[in-house]
């Protein structure tokens, strides 16, 4: 029964999407920003992934989970040898349900999850042309709630991953940006990595870099409201445990509908998406995140 059990899991149950830390950028979050300003941003973000996929093919519609994470984030700007500049700070506390057929393996979890830290550099910034280049250095740290025998689904990850972006925005006409961006993360070990609640033998999680592509239009209503939709594209990221492949290579197609409204009191943003194609894992059905932003 183990033998089966390991079989099962060690190909399939891999949770590419647990573990895939591809960066999402938000409408306007490429325009160089002034120095001196501080800006919090709190979000709700819910999931629910449904179907499994082994590649390319679904192989079951018996599994479900769902998680739900709360993210506060505290940003500083300033310059950087003339260059605009940003650091920020973002601390998530979260939760996943997993359920159906995986409910005997994984527990619920939540916690706090890890911490992350970015900074971004502008080398290039026009405010005439509405145009902006921009770069990122981001370093996610091992500082939450990890559970080893719940596998992948955990809310902290007991590893250190770092990334790098790219992006760039411009104008197309007076009510339509388009912005485009590119990312590569890296990922530390994890030595205390047990695939669910019934194998118990312990392993060493190592991963390949993850690459991921965004690219999406904003369109600015009036000076208060605007929509936009972007598109992500992420591939690689294959895991192994004590060095050998469990062939998840994570190939994934996406998109994202956002409505922004400007207030008094601060930023709105309500977003939707959902998962296009993906090779290995479980699909994502739906993710709804409500954002607040503010400066301070």
């Amino acid at each position: 029964m183990k033998t089966l059990l390991r079989y099962f899991f060690f190909l399939t149950l891999s949770l590419q999407t647990f573990s895939a830390f591809a960066i999402d950028l938000q409408p306007g979050e490429l325009i160089a920003p002034p120095p001196s300003i501080n800006v919090l941003q709190v979000a709700y973000q819910f999931s629910e992934r449904n179907d499994r996929y082994l590649n390319n093919k679904k192989v079951t519609d018996q599994t479900k989970v769902n998680s739900v994470q709360y993210l506060a984030r505290l940003t500083h700007t300033f310059n950087t040898a003339n260059l605009p500049s940003a650091v920020w700070v973002q601390v998530p506390i979260g939760y996943s349900h997993p359920g159906v057929t995986l409910s005997p393996f994984y527990q619920d979890t939540s916690g706090v999850g890890d911490v992350t830290l970015v900074y971004a550099v502008w080398p290039y910034a026009n405010h005439d042309s509405k145009s902006y280049w921009a770069i990122g250095g981001y370093l996610n740290l091992p500082t939450g709630s990890y559970k080893a025998a719940n596998g992948d689904i955990n809310v902290g990850k007991n590893r250190t991953a770092g990334a790098l972006q790219t992006g760039f925005q411009t104008s197309i006409s007076e009510s339509l940006n388009w912005m485009t961006a590119l990312d590569v993360v890296y990922y530390g070990s994890n030595h205390d990595f047990q695939i669910n609640q019934r194998i118990r033998d312990k392993y060493t999680l190592d991963q390949e870099p993850l690459y991921s592509f965004q690219t999406g239009l904003q369109y600015k209503i009036n000076s208060k409201y605007s929509v936009s939709a972007a598109y992500f594209y992420t591939e690689g990221g294959e895991t192994s445990l004590d060095s050998q492949n469990r062939d998840d290579e994570t190939k994934l197609q996406r998109y994202q509908l956002s409505a922004t409204g400007n207030f008094s009191f601060g930023r709105l943003m309500l977003q939707y998406g959902s998962d296009l194609t993906t090779k290995n894992g479980f699909i994502e059905d739906h993710r709804l995140i409500m954002r607040y932003i503010t400066n301070f």
